[in-house]
């Protein structure tokens, strides 16, 4: 057994007790100090000695419960107190070298232990490096996966090699890259094709999207009311396609329909062709004499047959030589028509005004048509033989209403004519055609040709339409398409009736030849090189027109869901007011607005918003800066609004655009004007003002029945008219002591027993009153008319 270790008072206390205090004194004592420590164990004392009795008793032991844990406690007090930190400074040299030993000793398995785990850890990465075929693992000593399959091979293994591998792998890596750029790309830039017009459903599904996403995605960018089943245009879809990264090709039908070409680049070398000049003017200020005129001088000589065929336009030959194409009905609607789809098929305009006249409403919606059309205007005050004319006045009512004349220092020219005596036709011919001149209007002669309908009917001979060819020239078994419908020429014919063989720009001609249907006037038409190409075309259009019906008739149906939703809305909202008393309500008209800047859109729609009352109200549908683009015309049209632009040019198809859809255009660069304006379209929204205006008083003097029928009777009103007259077709009321009994209308009115239809001052008649019989005598009955005024705000 070892030696017990502890003091050697302890060793003596511990030699008289027995063997279980000896154990006792083993397991609560400290092991011994470096100094304590000796080289011979001491000799067994009598508490260790071998007799001592196996077990122990009360007899053999005296430590009992009671006195083991005072011992125990006694025990740990005395034992020595543990040396304090040490340190080099406070240990002598001995110690100090001894305490240096030890940490060398420590420092030295650390150091192998470290080497160690640097061994571990470069396994680990010799093995993954064989995983992922590093070549250069050699260079640390290791061969890598790649080293040993290749001397697997019995070839030889050098840094060439392993550098060739490498090459091998980085090129397949960048390969790989590569491939993977392309198709990124690729995904970036997919092209879709969509049609003119498409539902909400179906681009979401083309742009590869779930439709109550994309429907939310439309309406964060700004669209309002949409659905699945919403219509949206072709141009609109590619925009929204650009958004989503598409790359959109609408498919405008250029391969099935036909289009006109583009103009030419430089017109000078083309060959020049006659002007075309439109005639304008109010009623009754000598158009058609003019016209007359001019046509006689041009078609006598053409005569065919004694009769002269009139076309709708007819050319003037002028002494010159030159020619100048007349189009017949100024204000017919083929014009309107064209200058609605952007057409200047008129080159100058020569506006009529009567000398004994001057300017009437009409002389300025012409003025204002011209204007529109961009044209050049010449006025031929006409009636110059009469009188009591007045060219004076005419040149300074016209200048008051901005024509610039050359009297007054302006550019536009001024003629007095006289349509009936010929006077001054000369001098208008020669205006014309110096105008012409500057104008230099010149038009190819070949390739395929492009016209314009000005009338189409049926007659003995056939269908029949008049048009003036624009570009290119039409000859006799050429196909062209109109509209919906097509033709092979069969004959051309001037204004005469002539036969042509060809019609260059510029020529007014009657085409015959056309199937199933005639064009419509300003229908533009164009040549086809073959009937198939021909009949293409009009499939196509045909298809297009349902298209556009049938998004007309979903737009007009989501528009009355709207109407009848927003209405719901306002009345739960508590913003539509109560009934007046004619039973009407606060009637919203929606406005969308334009403007040159943010600014100006801002103080339009503030301006927009101050403006109605309790019976109409203005409401701003959408306003952004920049021009009116056709967007805003489709969405307008959808929702009966009216679009209002501010200091901006809006482009002449845009114009055409909103004519055909219905779309009213407030345009203005001072804001006063365009307040007027807004006020004027919703004055027109206002009940009118009635006024009731009393015709006629009657006294009931008697009041007497008659037998209707069997034992039926009724009572009739015996009256004298006292004032005014009774009119059997005015509402009439019954007043008793001041008070209204009755307000209708007059069932019977009688002189005697003969029926009457009006019973003037001084006279008696009997009156029977619609649904009432509760009159009396000495009862005013009034008769009274109903007078509407129309109010503005």
């Amino acid at each position: 057994m070892p030696p017990a270790r502890g003091s050697a008072k302890v060793e003596d206390e511990a030699s008289d007790k027995p063997a279980e205090w000896g154990l006792l004194a083993r397991r609560v004592n400290p092991p011994p100090s470096v100094e304590e420590s000796s080289p011979t164990p001491p000799p067994p004392t009598s508490g260790w000695n071998d007799e001592a009795p196996k077990k122990t008793s009360p007899a053999t032991n005296p430590i009992t419960k009671d006195t083991f844990f005072a011992k125990f406690q006694e025990h740990m007090e005395s034992r020595p107190k543990p040396p304090a930190r040490r340190s080099l400074e406070t240990e002598p040299d001995g110690v100090v070298e001894e305490y240096v030993a030890v940490d060398v000793a420590e420092n030295r398995e650390n150091r192998l232990d470290e080497s160690y785990e640097i061994e571990r850890d470069a396994r680990k990465r010799d093995k993954s490096g064989a995983r992922r075929g590093d070549a250069f693992n050699s260079s640390r000593g290791k061969k890598s996966y790649a080293q040993k399959r290749w001397e697997d091979q019995n070839e030889e293994w050098d840094e060439t090699t392993a550098r060739e591998i490498a090459e091998r792998r980085r090129q397949k890596a960048e390969e790989k890259a590569r491939r993977k750029a392309e198709a990124e790309a690729a995904a970036a830039s997919q092209t879709i094709f969509l049609p003119e017009f498409i539902s909400i459903g179906n681009l979401g599904s083309a742009l590869k999207m779930k439709p109550k996403y994309f429907l939310r995605a439309l309406t964060e960018m700004g669209f309002e009311d949409i659905t699945e089943e919403s219509i949206m245009t072709g141009e609109t879809a590619s925009l929204v396609a650009m958004e989503f990264g598409f790359e959109a090709t609408v498919d405008t039908g250029g391969d099935r329909d036909l289009r006109p070409r583009p103009p030419p680049e430089d017109m000078s070398t083309l060959p020049p062709r006659p002007p075309v000049v439109t005639i304008m003017g109010h009623v009754d200020h000598g158009k058609t004499t003019l016209l007359d005129y001019l046509r006689k001088s041009s078609v006598a000589a053409q005569e065919h047959g004694g009769i002269t065929q009139h076309i709708g336009a007819f050319m003037v030959k002028m002494s010159s030589g030159k020619l100048i194409t007349f189009l017949d009905t100024p204000g017919h609607a083929a014009f309107l028509t064209m200058r609605q789809r952007g057409a200047n098929v008129t080159d100058i305009v020569v506006l009529v005004v009567a000398a004994d006249d001057s300017v009437k409403p009409q002389t300025l919606e012409a003025l204002k048509h011209a204007r529109a059309a961009k044209v050049p205007i010449i006025v031929a005050i006409n009636k110059i033989d009469k009188e009591d004319a007045r060219p004076d006045q005419v040149k300074a009512d016209l200048s008051r209403h901005g024509v610039e004349i050359e009297d007054f220092g302006g550019d536009v020219q001024v003629v007095c004519v006289s349509g009936k005596t010929g006077k001054g036709m000369d001098e208008l011919e020669e205006n014309i055609g110096a105008l012409a001149e500057i104008q230099d209007m010149r038009a190819e002669q070949d390739g395929m040709a492009e016209a314009w309908v000005l009338e189409a009917s049926v007659k003995p001979h056939g269908k029949s339409a008049n048009i003036l060819v624009k570009r290119g020239t039409l000859r006799p078994g050429d196909h062209i398409v109109a509209g919906t419908t097509w033709a092979r020429i069969r004959m051309l014919r001037n204004e005469a009736g002539q036969e042509l063989s060809e019609a260059p720009p510029g020529t007014p001609v009657e085409v015959l030849g056309w199937r199933e249907q005639l064009p419509a006037a300003g229908d533009e038409v164009l040549q086809a090189p073959t009937e198939d190409r021909a009949r293409t075309a009009i499939s196509y259009r045909e298809e297009m027109r349902e298209r556009e019906a049938s998004s007309k008739q979903l737009a007009e149906q989501e528009q009355r869901e709207r109407e009848a939703k927003a209405a719901a809305e306002a009345q739960a909202a508590g913003e539509v007011g109560e009934e007046d008393a004619e039973g009407s309500t606060t009637q919203v008209i929606n406005f969308a607005v334009r403007g040159d800047v943010v600014g100006s859109v801002e103080a339009v729609c503030a301006t927009i918003n101050e403006i109605g009352n309790n019976e109409v109200k203005a409401r701003i549908l959408w306003s952004a800066a920049g021009q009116v683009s056709e967007t805003d015309i489709e969405h307008a049209a959808a929702s009966n609004s009216t679009v209002v632009n501010f200091n901006s040019t809006i482009p002449g198809h845009i114009k055409a655009m909103a004519e055909e859809k219905g779309v009213k255009l407030i345009d203005h660069s001072v804001i006063y004007h365009l307040a007027d304006d807004v006020k004027q379209v919703m004055s027109e929204r206002l009940a009118p003002k009635i006024t009731q205006k009393v015709t006629g008083e009657a006294d009931i003097l008697q009041v007497f029945p008659i037998n209707v029928k069997g034992r039926v009777f009724k009572n009739i009103a015996g009256c004298r008219v006292r004032n005014g007259m009774i009119k059997r077709s005015n509402s009439v009321r019954i007043i008793r002591k001041g008070e209204k009994i009755f307000d209708g209308k007059v069932e019977t009115l009688k002189h005697g027993k003969k029926d009457m239809s009006e019973i003037r001052k001084g006279s008696e008649c009997g009156i029977s009153f619609d649904g009432f019989t509760d009159f009396q005598i000495g009862d005013q009955i009034q008769c009274y008319d109903e007078v509407k005024e129309k109010r503005s705000l």
